[in-house]
């Protein structure tokens, strides 16, 4: 159905009595979105959000600026206590630091045996093979060897 000139007219009404887009829509027999395009085209006024509650907008600058706290224990001072007399020190904040890199915990080969959901899965556990997850019987598995390597590969499982 297209816009003819008493539609133009029932919507221009409607507009300003304030009925909501797809009110105007279902008594004019129109889509909620046509009628916001045609309401734009001839130049109705324009709604306020439904959604947005506020007319002013937010500052998009202060909402992205972090506010950094100032840490009262960050500078060591002496502040005296008039009441009791004492110095009171304040010290500076010192944090653990762990470093879970250079822990010297080395665990066994990491190849799986047998199925996780199964009961008696588990790890291999054996001596690890240079800087490798695996023992040597694993590597010789796990890193495949160029062939002119081959004879190299069959050495080192010899060794073990």
């Amino acid at each position: 159905m297209p816009w003819d000139e008493s539609n133009v007219s029932k919507l221009r009404e409607l507009w300003d009595q304030g009925l909501p887009t797809a009110q105007i829509g279902k008594l004019l027999g129109f889509t909620k979105n046509a009628v916001v395009g045609k309401a734009h085209r001839i130049g109705l006024e324009r709604r306020p959000s439904p959604i947005r509650r506020t007319a002013v907008k937010p500052d998009r600058k202060k909402a992205r600026s972090p506010i950094i706290p100032k840490l009262n224990f960050e500078v060591a001072e002496v502040v005296k206590d008039e009441a009791k007399e004492k110095p009171i020190v304040h010290q500076n904040f010192q944090p653990v630091v762990k470093n879970l890199f250079t822990k010297n915990t080395k665990r066994g080969c990491e190849w799986p045996e047998g199925h996780p959901d199964e009961s008696d899965f588990k790890f291999c556990g054996k001596e690890r093979f240079e800087e490798k997850p695996y023992c040597i019987e694993h590597c010789a598995i796990a890193y495949v060897i160029p062939e002119k390597e081959e004879s190299e590969k069959q050495q080192i499982v010899q060794r073990a």
